[in-house]
């Protein structure tokens, strides 16, 4: 397995690999633990806990933006619950109280009934923000 290593690295450990000095470790573990010590800094550490990293929607983040990073972050959690995500999707809804009025009313089961249902409401939002838009152009124009 050490005669493939400095095949699969990419050039940054490659790099690192050839500037240790010869004979530096004694065994694969030893090799193994300098490798993961050197570079455990720079990979992306999975997230445990939207709601422990204080993670919710912005005051003027669109809900489609949040709904998207809210899918991005669920696949950066691993093994988390149905309703550890519903519940910090909820929490996250700040500024958005009748989607989340509506959510607590009847809390989803699944996901995807969640995001369904945010959908919906984006929708929504998108539809409403055309039509502010085009009254305050009707009103500019005037």
């Amino acid at each position: 397995m050490t005669n493939y290593f400095p095949v699969v690295l990419d050039q940054a450990s490659h790099q690192w690999l050839l500037g240790l000095p010869k004979d530096s470790f004694d065994s694969w573990e030893e090799l193994q633990q300098a490798f993961i010590d050197n570079f455990i800094a720079t990979c992306e550490q999975p997230v445990t806990n939207m709601v422990s990293r204080g993670y919710g929607i912005e005051k003027n983040e669109p809900l489609r933006d949040y709904i998207r990073c809210f899918s991005d972050m669920c696949l950066k959690i691993p093994k988390i619950s149905h309703d550890e995500d519903i519940s910090a999707f909820i929490k996250g809804l700040r500024f958005h109280e009748a989607l989340r009025s509506k959510l607590l009313q009847k809390r989803p089961s699944m996901i995807t009934e969640l995001l369904a249902t945010a959908k919906n409401y984006a929708d929504t939002d998108d539809a409403e923000k055309l039509i502010r838009d085009d009254v305050r152009g009707t009103q500019q124009n005037e």
